[in-house]
């Protein structure tokens, strides 16, 4: 499970690494093109921002990709640490994800306190 947690943290961090340098240039200018329709609350808005470029397009897939996937890692971190009763690991997950994910799919232990992990 911790390989699991860790894997889809590492995958998380690099889809939207990827997205925001990458393609966040784009999208924030196809955000700057349509925003005089989003100020005038014009119904073309919607159809402005999900008509852009195609770079803009690829980044905003892969930003929602890499929450999906960061959400993923962080519910599993939750649930696991929980279910171990290890409280500091469960904090750090809630607080740092995708990094405390990470950290806790690499560092963290796998069973309750005093319980040797098979």
């Amino acid at each position: 499970m911790k390989l699991i947690i860790a894997l889809l943290s590492m995958v998380a961090i690099a889809l939207l690494g990827v997205a925001f340098v990458q393609y966040g240039p784009a999208f924030a200018a196809q955000a700057q093109v349509c925003q005089p329709l989003i100020n005038s609350n014009s119904p073309q808005a919607t159809g402005c921002l999900t008509s852009g470029s195609q770079a803009a397009t690829t980044g905003l897939v892969l930003y929602f990709a890499g929450v999906v996937t960061a959400l993923l890692a962080w519910l599993l971190g939750l649930v696991k640490t929980a279910n171990i009763r290890r409280w500091f690991w469960f904090i750090v997950v809630f607080l740092l994800s995708p990094l405390g994910s990470l950290l806790y799919g690499i560092l963290g232990p796998s069973s309750r306190p005093g319980e040797v992990s098979a």
